[in-house]
């Protein structure tokens, strides 16, 4: 299975820069976990990596990169 791929802008930049879904997670997940285990407890059932990405997709105004088919 392909990893999903983000695309995102970065103040200055011209082009739109890319990140893959485990990056984002490797990043983003220890901080956004302990925030989230803070407000809602450990057992949310909330906290997935899948609403992880979500977050971070709209605090960063970020889309999925279309796949291309060759």
């Amino acid at each position: 299975m392909k990893s999903r791929t983000y695309l995102y802008n970065e103040l200055g930049e011209d082009h739109p820069l890319e990140i893959t879904r485990e990056e984002i997670l490797k990043n983003y997940w220890p901080w956004w976990s302990k925030k989230m285990i803070e407000k809602f407890g450990p057992d949310h059932e909330w906290i997935t990596e899948d609403i992880c990405i979500d977050d971070w997709v709209v605090v960063n105004w970020a889309w999925e990169k279309p796949e291309s088919n060759g």
